[in-house]
């Protein structure tokens, strides 16, 4: 009966301390935006963009391929999807991202920045297996300090995505959240009008 007594109060001790841990240690609680709050946030992700200019980074590609910007130079518009390996919605859109790839209208091209994708190689592992599993071939970058500091930093909305002409400038207003291949697929077209009518 003694050794019961012990081995109750053991597991006892070990499971609050497990829940102390986990209450301590655990995830945070999930931050709910209301719709004023998100359509805030929307407002001033887009100011940020208003005059972004990308060119001048030199970064490495996820087979540690250098890539700078004149990868824009081959296009009129370019498509840059920028997403995280933690990020639901960005890895869900990926296939339709990649079916769009297949379908581009002429002069416009498809490239993706995944911010994380430095942080370790277990990051690195992740963003490939997307990519794999996606069937999406096109260019996915690795940010470096350029693109950190002029592009990346201050996102608050995953994914997002940006379209740049052949200067990397931004045209139009960035897309937020999860879309699919049509919806990506009008905005390029609406872009390219855009350019047009400049």
């Amino acid at each position: 009966m003694k050794k019961l007594k012990k081995v109750l109060i053991i597991l006892a001790i070990v499971v609050l301390g497990l829940v102390a841990v986990i209450r301590f240690f655990g995830p945070s609680d999930v931050v709910v935006l209301t719709e004023e709050e998100e359509k805030q946030q929307q407002q001033e992700q887009i100011k940020k963009f208003q005059n972004v200019n990308i060119k001048g980074f030199k970064a490495k590609d996820l087979n540690n391929k250098e890539i700078d910007s004149d990868i824009f130079s081959k296009n009129k518009l370019t498509m840059v999807n920028i997403w995280a390996t933690w990020c639901g919605p960005c890895i869900d859109e990926m296939p339709e991202i990649s079916k769009l790839n297949r379908d581009l209208p002429k002069g416009t091209s498809i490239i993706s920045i995944c911010i994380d994708a430095g942080d370790g190689k277990e990051y690195l592992d992740i963003a490939k297996d997307v990519m794999k599993k996606s069937n999406a071939n096109f260019t996915t970058l690795i940010p470096d300090e350029f693109l950190k500091k002029n592009l990346t930093d201050g996102i608050q909305i995953l994914p997002t995505t940006i379209f740049v002409d052949s200067e990397g400038k931004v045209v139009g207003t960035p897309h937020f959240g999860g879309n699919t291949a049509n919806d990506y697929s009008k905005s390029i077209n609406d872009r390219l009008k855009l350019m047009e009518e400049k």
